[in-house]
């Protein structure tokens, strides 16, 4: 059974458990996309259920006796927590990581016209692949070094070259005018090696990642300057926080 399978099954043994068709039809869009090396459309909404949803549900279901009240809240709990299992399922399976999908490329797009990008550290070039979905110039690197670990680089859906990210830098650095870094290691220090090299080129550097959480190193947030910008401001807006995990863009000096 695969994973929306898994959530269908869930919520068949919900009393009225259509009333969560909608959702799981919108995370069965996305996986639909990734299966055919597309990006999902739109950003994603939050999946898990919030507090409100909860007690309306149960609210509507209080007529059940107290053992069938206990089953139902047994299995609005598995519901519940095998819909956060949606992004470790999208990293195993896609090696999908950062949340790219096409209004926010389209946001990076607008906000950054007429601008070439180089990708680093890229994976599966997901982010690489929306760039050139909308014609921009995009180098994409990256020497797959993760790829006996996951799906990062096996089910690569654009051409990635294979560069580690110093030696992208001092190919094509002086050659664009952002570079752009999705979901760092938070393990090892090359994302703060990277940003010392940026910091001799001209350019931007956007990140997307969690502060002090589940990308980059320590040394890098420690040592980066995250800039105000009002065009990060509004790309945002089109990024998803849909669950526990706050990343987000930002302009690093």
């Amino acid at each position: 059974m695969n994973y929306i399978d898994g959530l269908r099954q869930d919520t068949s043994v919900l009393p009225n458990g259509m009333v969560f068709n909608a959702r799981i039809k919108f995370m069965e869009n996305i996986v639909k996309a990734l299966n055919n090396n597309q990006l999902p459309k739109y950003h994603f909404p939050q999946l898990q259920l919030s507090e409100k949803e909860i007690t309306t549900y149960m609210e509507h279901n209080i007529n059940l006796d107290e053992i069938e009240f206990q089953t139902m809240s047994a299995r609005l709990e598995k519901f519940d927590h095998d819909l956060g299992e949606f992004r470790s399922y999208l990293q195993t399976r896609f090696g999908y990581w950062a949340t790219i999908t096409e209004d926010f490329v389209e946001a990076i797009k607008n906000n950054f016209p007429n601008q070439t990008f180089l990708e680093l550290m890229a994976g599966n070039g997901y982010l690489s692949k929306g760039l050139r979905d909308f014609d921009i110039k995009t180098y994409c690197t990256d020497d797959l070094s993760w790829s006996k670990y996951n799906q990062t680089g096996k089910i690569k859906i654009t051409d990635v070259e294979s560069l580690e990210a110093i030696s992208a830098l001092e190919k094509y650095g002086s050659q664009v005018d952002n570079v752009i870094l999705a979901w760092g290691p938070d393990r090892e220090d090359i994302d703060y090696r990277v940003l010392q090299k940026i910091r001799q080129l001209d350019v931007n550097f956007l990140v997307i990642g969690e502060k002090y959480g589940a990308t980059n190193s320590r040394e890098f947030w420690d040592s980066a300057k995250l800039q105000e910008d009002s065009r990060i401001q509004r790309i945002n807006q089109s990024y998803s926080n849909y669950d526990l995990v706050k990343d987000q863009l930002y302009l690093v000096k």
